[in-house]
């Protein structure tokens, strides 16, 4: 638990607790603060194991809940600490420009393989993250999707005049991507970012730069109905982060029945995300961007036969199936 933020994995946890509830299991969520910092990283982790959880299973998610000693432990992995692995030494990360970050690096996946090991059943939250386990650690997980945060809520009422971004304002998510692609347009769509996050004001600026200030708007935190709405209402959803986990926004596009706009690169989404077939997909720069989101602004019809399709690829995820295979006998 890192105070004072939210994102994916609480959601993820709380539906978790939620849907165990609902089905009769008794269940309670262990959280531990964390704080990034990197000397106190090794510290931070290696208090799991010394957590002692009384309970017939224990259900660990991501780094470095699966530190955790338990004899029933199962783990449904979010994701490790991407910024030691995939992301290390990259624009996206912290480490790898210091000569001790090598060590700190080994030490966590020496750790990682060692305790994720121990798990009875090892499952993962897509294909991409049990890709990932298996190239850097050796271990097989099996995927298991889980439907997003708000499925019960979406529906279609239109496809309006404006795409969607729902997302964290965070590098890794690219939220200026759709503002850089947006001022290379051959359409006047609209865009709407909705979500919070270092980048907001980074953002604003850009609108300003490329005289967007009329197609733009970088709406911040919004209600859960009020994000559900603008699922309803747009032509589609633009979702292009840098080699994502799992990606909520493309499972909830789909579930409103909207194409999503995303790119070559953008991991986890491209589970679902096919060009032509249920979205489309690009190289992950403005004018390729600019193109696919012009395919979809100058056809609806386009928009609701790929929204369509999408949601036939996501409407059998349940989350029967998920806690059946999490509890198994």
């Amino acid at each position: 638990m890192t105070p004072f933020v939210s994102g994916g994995t609480e959601l993820a946890v709380r539906a978790l607790q939620r849907e165990l509830s609902a089905r009769g299991y008794p269940v309670d969520v262990v959280r531990i603060p964390f704080t990034w910092k990197k000397e106190e990283l090794l510290d931070n982790a290696f208090l799991w194991r010394l957590v002692n959880v009384d309970a017939d299973i224990c259900i660990a998610t991501n780094f470095p809940s699966y530190f955790v000693r338990h004899d029933a432990k199962v783990v449904w992995l979010f994701h490790q600490h991407r910024t030691l692995y995939d992301l290390y030494d990259t624009p996206f990360s912290d480490w790898g420009k210091e000569t001790a970050d090598g060590e700190v690096r080994q030490a966590i996946m020496t750790a990682d393989t060692h305790f994720l090991g121990e798990a009875g059943r090892l499952f993962a939250t897509s294909r991409n993250v049990a890709d990932r386990l298996r190239r850097w650690n050796g271990l097989a997980a099996e995927p298991l999707y889980h439907p997003p945060p708000l499925h019960a809520r979406l529906g279609c009422r239109e496809y309006g005049d404006f795409i969607l971004m729902p997302t964290r304002l965070e590098p890794h998510k690219r939220p200026g991507l759709l503002i850089d692609a947006l001022a290379r347009t051959g359409s006047d769509i609209r865009a709407v970012i909705a979500g919070r996050g270092p980048l907001e004001s980074e953002l604003r600026a850009a609108v300003d730069r490329h005289g967007l200030a009329g197609r733009v708007r970088v709406a911040g935190y919004v209600e859960d109905d009020v994000l559900a709405d603008l699922y309803a209402t747009c032509a589609a959803v633009f979702y292009a982060p840098f080699d994502e986990d799992y990606g909520y926004a493309s499972l909830e596009a789909f579930c409103a029945r909207k194409p999503v706009v995303t790119a070559t690169d953008a991991g986890g989404v491209l589970e679902f995300v096919d060009d032509g077939a249920t979205g489309v997909v690009a190289a992950p720069d403005a004018d390729s961007l600019a193109q696919a989101i012009d395919r979809l602004a100058e056809s609806r019809a386009l928009c609701r036969r790929l929204g369509e399709a999408g949601f036939e690829r996501v409407r059998h995820i349940s989350w029967d199936d998920v806690i059946a295979r999490l509890i198994g006998a």
